[in-house]
C-alpha cells in the first residue's frame, strides 16, 4: 500500500500485533491414561497467543522480544490441567509477538518484526532472530494449538492507517472505510486475503506432516470493537482517532472475515476451530472494569490476581510515548488493542472447552 501517513506519528511507531468452539470439533476420544507420560502440547502463534500485554512475562520471553506471558491462555490452561491431574500436559510454548506464518511459524522471525514487552520495540533490546516455531513439532506431538493470521492480513497496519486518516482535520470528514473500498485499498485487501488463505493451508499441511497423530486447534481472534457504543473519539485508551460510527464497525467486519477464513481453513484440514469472538462480544476496548477484555491503543496494564506491578514502570514504555507524552501518562503501556488478563482468561476458557470436547482433559 502506498498511502503516506501524514498524521498521528504514534501510529507508525507502534508495532501491531497483529490482528473461536464451533464447527469441525474433533470427536471425543476415549480417556487416555496420563500415568505413563504427559500429553505433549506445542503452542504456536502471534502476540494474541503469547498474550504479550499480560504481565508478568516468562523467561526468556521477558528479554527475547517474544513477550510470552506467564498468564497467557496457554500457561493458565496448562497449570489448571496439571493441577487437576499432575503431569497431564507437557507444554512447549514458542508463540511470539509479531509472528506471521512465513516469518515466525514456518520460517525464522527476524528481530525487526518482534513485538514483545518489556522493551516493547523501543530498541529491540538486543533481540536476535528466532528459529521457526514449527521446528518444535515432531512425531511425538499430541496437541498443537495455533493462533495466527492477524499479522499476515496486516490488521495492525490497517489500524495504523485508520488512526492517521481519522486524525485528519479536514472537511468533508475522511473515513478509513472509504479508502479500503477504493480501487487501491480493495486491491491491497485482496492481496492480503490471498496471503492469509495460502499461508494457513501451507501451515496446516506442514503441521500434519510433522505431527501426523496430533489434534490441531486453530484459535480465532477475540472481539475488539463490535460496536461504537461507549467509545469516545480521541480517547487513546480506546480507539484513539479511529472514526467510530463508520470505521469501527468496518474494522469489526474485517475481523469477522479473518476469523471466517481461519475457521474455513480448519474445516478443510482436519483441525478444530476455537471461537473466542462470540463469547467476547461486548467486552472490547469500550467496555469498563472487568467487563473490558481488550486494551485500547494505550492503557494502564491490568494485572492478574495476586500479581503486582514492578517498581519500575518504564519497562512498559515504547518509542511512541516520547512523541505523545500528553496522551500517554507515565506508567502506561503501548498496548495497541491486545487482550488483557480477562481476555486471556476467556481464551483459556474457550480452549479448555475445545480440549474437553476432544477428550483431552482429565
Amino acid at each position: 500500500m502506498t498511502r503516506t501517513l501524514r498524521t498521528v506519528a504514534l501510529a507508525a511507531a507502534i508495532l501491531a500485533s497483529a490482528l473461536p468452539i464451533t464447527a469441525t470439533a474433533a470427536p471425543a476420544s476415549a480417556e487416555r491414561s496420563r500415568a505413563a507420560q504427559p500429553l505433549n502440547w506445542v503452542a504456536l502463534g502471534d502476540s494474541y497467543s503469547a498474550d504479550v500485554m499480560v504481565p508478568p512475562w516468562d523467561a526468556p520471553a521477558d528479554s527475547d522480544g517474544c513477550g510470552r506471558s506467564g498468564y497467557s491462555w496457554e500457561a493458565m490452561l496448562a497449570r489448571d490441567l496439571n493441577a487437576a491431574h499432575p503431569g497431564w500436559v507437557n507444554r512447549t510454548d514458542v508463540t511470539c509477538g509479531g509472528a506471521t506464518v512465513a516469518r515466525g511459524v514456518l520460517g525464522p522471525q527476524p528481530a525487526g518484526v518482534l513485538f514483545g514487552p518489556p522493551a516493547n520495540g523501543k530498541d529491540h533490546g538486543g533481540w536476535t532472530t528466532k528459529p521457526p516455531q514449527i521446528d518444535a513439532l515432531d512425531a511425538g506431538t499430541d496437541v498443537v494449538t495455533v493462533g495466527i493470521g492477524g499479522n499476515d492480513f496486516g490488521f495492525g497496519e490497517i489500524l495504523n492507517n485508520c488512526l492517521a486518516i481519522g486524525a485528519e482535520q479536514t472537511l468533508p470528514v475522511k473515513y478509513c472505510k472509504t479508502y479500503y473500498e477504493s480501487e487501491e485499498g480493495q486491491h491491497w485487501l485482496n492481496e492480503r486475503w490471498q496471503i492469509v488463505e495460502d499461508s494457513l493451508q501451507a501451515l496446516l499441511a506442514d503441521i500434519h506432516s510433522r505431527a501426523p497423530e496430533a489434534k490441531v486447534f486453530l484459535l480465532g481472534y477475540p472481539a475488539i470493537v463490535p460496536s461504537a457504543f461507549g467509545c469516545s473519539y480521541g480517547n487513546f485508551h480506546q480507539l484513539g482517532t479511529i472514526r467510530l460510527h463508520n470505521d469501527a464497525p468496518y474494522l469489526d467486519s474485517l475481523q469477522q472475515q479473518l476469523n471466517q477464513k481461519i475457521s474455513d481453513a480448519a474445516g478443510e484440514n482436519q483441525a478444530t476451530y476455537v471461537d473466542t469472538y462470540t463469547s467476547s462480544e461486548g467486552h472490547g476496548v469500550c467496555a469498563h472494569g472487568t467487563d473490558r477484555w481488550m486494551y485500547g491503543v494505550f492503557s494502564n496494564l491490568v494485572m492478574p490476581p495476586g500479581v503486582d506491578k514492578p517498581a519500575d514502570p518504564a519497562q512498559y514504555q515504547c518509542a511512541a510515548r516520547d512523541q505523545v507524552p500528553a496522551l500517554l501518562p507515565k506508567g502506561e503501556a503501548c498496548t495497541f488493542v491486545h487482550p488483557n488478563y480477562y481476555g486471556a482468561l476467556n481464551q483459556r476458557n474457550e480452549a479448555e472447552a475445545a480440549f474437553q470436547a476432544a477428550g483431552l482433559t482429565p
